[in-house]
């Protein structure tokens, strides 16, 4: 009777830095490759739990694989995706159907109904926004690595914005005719702004210039921040003239491939079409450009989530991946066709957002 009532223990869901944790032993075992070998074998893994496998094996292959874009090269992107209360997540893995739950960290505002969580990705950092609306409103922003599990906290903004952009140290968040700006570990926020006859649709960063679509007329304009002496807004430089494509229901989104700054166009009128536009400089103008050198775009609705390739494992090079709440579909830029990417179900409640790309290689 003792034997039946006996429980069974259920193993806790892997954090978000599981994967990086190693066992602690009184002495590592020998090693089965030549330490001159691992950084080869590395390569060939697509899988985290595989690269993390090999590293954990002992002291000196850990020594040999720091967590650098070059080790985890062949890594393939995964999809995070919220699960049951949208506390628990998921990494997916595609192409191996594997999936790896987690908790993304709390923040320090408590748990109330008052609460709203967004969470948006960059490369293989998270940004979780917790917005408290109280009187004021009050923000949390935290930059979680999601392989080392190393956190950054950065000051309450002073307004709340729905959008962010991450690069570097340099976090932008933007709303209509204003943009609010922090460096990592900066004390405050910097808040510059714009004429009210524009309004802020869609920002990036490419080589450290920040680059923006503005409405009315879907412009595209290079924006000057203000530097730290410099109190006046904002200081929009527009790029060319109209663009070359003529149909109606479309979505813009800036992106960039091999530090180029590109404009897909997403048709609603036809499915399935995309339009790729690459802004030449020197000739001043938009150029549309039917493939992308072998490379592949992500976005995550119309919002650009990273440019990975050539010939990168498990995917298909000139194409652009786009996710959705209601579908995750290729679009081939060489013979202009969409297909499904393969999923799987989670039980999850209806997506508050599209799934998120997540891109290891870009650690």
């Amino acid at each position: 009777m003792a034997t039946a009532n006996r429980r069974r223990r259920i193993p806790s869901p892997p954090s978000t830095a599981s994967f990086s944790r190693s066992p602690t032993v009184a002495t590592d075992p020998p090693p089965y490759f030549l330490p001159e070998l691992i950084p080869e074998v590395a390569r060939r893994l697509t899988s985290l739990q595989d690269f993390f496998a090999l590293r954990a094996a002992c002291r000196a292959y850990r020594a040999l694989l720091p967590l650098t874009p070059s080790n985890l090269a062949s890594q393939t992107p995964l999809l995070l995706v919220p699960c049951d209360d949208f506390e628990s997540h998921a990494l997916l893995h595609l192409p191996l159907r594997r999936i790896h739950r987690f908790r993304l960290p709390r923040t320090g505002l408590g748990a109330t109904h008052d609460v709203v969580t967004e969470v948006r990705t960059f490369g293989c950092r998270v940004a979780i926004s917790n917005t408290h609306y109280s009187r004021p409103p009050k923000r949390d922003l935290t930059i979680v690595h999601l392989l080392t599990g190393e956190r950054v906290c950065l000051p309450s903004p002073t307004r709340v914005f729905d959008r962010i952009l991450l690069s570097g140290d340099l976090v932008v968040s933007w709303e209509y005719d204003h943009i609010i700006y922090c460096r990592v570990g900066a004390p405050k926020w910097r808040m510059a702004s714009i004429s009210l006859a524009n309004d802020l649709y869609n920002l990036i960063l490419v080589k450290d210039n920040l680059y923006a679509l503005v409405n009315p007329g879907q412009r595209v304009a290079l924006v000057d921040l203000p530097d730290e002496n410099n109190n006046n807004g904002l200081k929009l430089t527009f790029l060319g003239g109209g663009f070359d494509i003529q149909e109606d229901g479309r979505v813009f989104s800036l992106s960039e491939c091999r530090g180029e700054l590109l404009l897909v166009i997403f048709s609603k009128g036809s499915e399935g079409l995309f339009h790729v536009l690459q802004w030449q400089s020197e000739e001043g103008k938009w150029v549309r450009i039917t493939n992308l050198g072998g490379r592949t775009l992500f976005f995550a609705g119309s919002c650009f989530s990273g440019c990975l390739g050539p010939d990168h494992p498990g995917i298909r090079g000139d194409c652009i991946y786009v996710t959705t709440s209601r579908f995750r579909c290729m679009f081939s830029l060489v013979n202009k066709s969409l297909d499904g990417v393969a999923t799987f179900s989670l039980r999850e409640e209806p997506y508050r957002c599209p799934p998120l790309w997540v891109f290891p290689s870009m650690c």
